[in-house]
């Protein structure tokens, strides 16, 4: 991914909740948005599926340690 300042306005995928996990798909770190496969170019609409499902998993066990 180049180096470059993203912010929501210009990529509001940064306003997602799964931006806060990194992705295993385009390997972007957390707070990043996610890239073309090949890493050209930015997702500025939404993140990798592999991306959001990391997120879902991550509130499920933040859920269940809060539970115990």
């Amino acid at each position: 991914m180049p180096e470059t300042e993203y912010t929501p306005e210009t990529v509001p995928a940064l306003n997602l909740p799964a931006i806060n996990v990194p992705c295993d798909a385009c390997g972007a770190k957390e707070g990043a948005p996610c890239t073309s496969h090949s890493g050209t170019r930015v997702r500025k609409h939404d993140v990798h599926r592999a991306r959001s499902l990391a997120r879902q998993h991550a509130d499920a066990q933040a859920a269940q340690t809060a539970i115990v």
